[in-house]
């Protein structure tokens, strides 16, 4: 049985990467000898560390997108694929669950006191190193064929903290994990929107944190995007059977929006917003200076603007003729309080969105901006300065459904 499995289409057709590393209870036969348990405390050690049924609460999503999805398919017991392999560096080490576990979650002995150095790396030979190089193999490609690559990391949590967790932090039904290197602080605010307009708790990096990125691409590729989504098992499965529970239907459905929201708001910080100048066209792009657009608000005397659609209210796609008639309304409104608007239209450089007419406000605050940004039902602006990079910003109060328009 293989050690792991890319599910993906042809060819992908979004760069998302979906990794579900601890969902697998299969402890193959060469490696069981290693374990010390009996079969009943085996049983018990899989229930209580394994993200059961997180294989089908994140991989139909992503492949459903257009995406990829890199399962584990050998249990964390044998070998943890998200632990660093030198354990100086893995602060679970010192727990006994480094990338080769040699303790349980309640501290007793996995492995045999005299585990050797030369059976430790016989596992990370065989299973880690091939598990790692196959991973970053497959971020590289999505690099190649698109330029950039947005991981995520899909796990659960049990309700009740393990004996090896600290018992003081929060357990919220979501938990989203980030890296401040490659995580959008964007993008996570809009996961957990997303989750909150379900009646969703989310904890920020609670009770876990971070998010896994490659080790070749770790700290130094800033085109490798990563956010961990962990969802608190209470609320899918019957954590004494690890059956799934009657609600695990409506779970996945919420992990698919999350899903969808994440690659959303990824194609938002690589899409490129267009606007129709007198003179010629400008474009914008997230995280971008913009001499063009720096020139024209130097001219007009002017020193923020925003660019903002009413398309699509809510990210559900509204019919042609209310999305005329919302844009017309946003429009008119532009100008009765004296902006400049340039009619344009933000395209995705992947994906099968379709260009959405949007407007270019010059004079516009980004305070403004956000309040009509939620009141036209969008996720995000882009806002900027005179002199500075365009910025997606999104309003505190206004809720995600099924991804969202800008």
């Amino acid at each position: 049985m293989p050690h792991f499995d890319v599910q993906r289409r042809e060819a992908p057709e979004v760069p998302l990467l979906t990794h579900i590393p601890h969902s697998a209870i299969f402890v193959p036969p060469r490696w069981r000898r290693q374990i010390i348990l009996d079969d009943e405390a085996l049983a018990a050690e899989l229930l209580a560390m394994t993200d059961r049924h997180t294989e089908e609460l994140f991989a139909p999503p992503s492949l459903s997108l257009g995406g990829a999805a890199f399962v584990n398919r050998v249990s964390r017991l044998v070998c943890d694929p998200e632990r660093f392999p030198d354990d100086a560096q893995e602060p679970m080490c010192k727990k006994g669950m480094g990338a080769v576990y040699t303790h349980t979650a309640n501290g007793g002995l996995l492995r045999a006191p005299d585990f050797s150095a030369l059976e430790r790396e016989e596992v990370l030979s065989e299973i880690f190193r091939p598990y790692a190089n196959a991973i970053e193999a497959e971020v590289e490609q999505m690099l190649e064929r698109f330029g950039r690559c947005l991981i995520i990391d899909g796990h659960s949590f049990p309700s009740m903290p393990l004996p090896y967790e600290d018992p003081t932090l929060e357990r919220p039904d979501i938990c989203l994990g980030s890296d401040p290197y490659h995580s959008d602080p964007v993008l996570v605010e809009a996961l957990s929107r997303t989750a909150q307009a379900h009646g969703w708790s989310v904890g920020h990096n609670t009770p876990f944190a971070g998010s896994y990125v490659p080790f070749r691409h770790f700290e130094r590729d800033e085109r490798v995007t990563s956010v961990m989504i962990e969802v608190n098992r209470g609320r899918y499965m019957d954590e004494v059977t690890g059956e799934r529970r009657d609600a695990f239907e409506e779970v996945a459905a919420l992990v698919g929006e999350l899903v969808e929201t994440a690659i959303r708001f990824e194609a938002f910080r690589h899409t490129h917003f267009k606007a129709q100048l007198s003179t010629g066209p400008l474009c914008l792009h997230v995280g971008r200076g913009s001499p063009q657009l720096d020139a024209l608000l130097a001219r007009q005397n002017q020193t923020g603007w925003a660019y903002i659609t009413a398309y699509n209210p809510g990210g559900r796609e509204a019919s042609p003729d209310d999305n005329e008639r919302a844009q017309g309304r946003l429009s008119a409104e532009l100008v009765d309080r004296g902006f400049t608007v340039y009619a344009g239209a933000g395209e995705a450089d992947v994906g099968d969105w379709p260009p959405e007419p949007s407007l270019l406000v010059l004079g516009v605050a980004e305070e403004e901006a956000l309040l009509l940004c939620e009141r036209y039902g969008q996720a995000a602006v882009v806002v900027g300065q005179l002199g500075g990079e365009a910025r997606l910003v999104t309003p505190a109060a206004q809720p995600l459904h099924n991804g969202s328009s800008l």
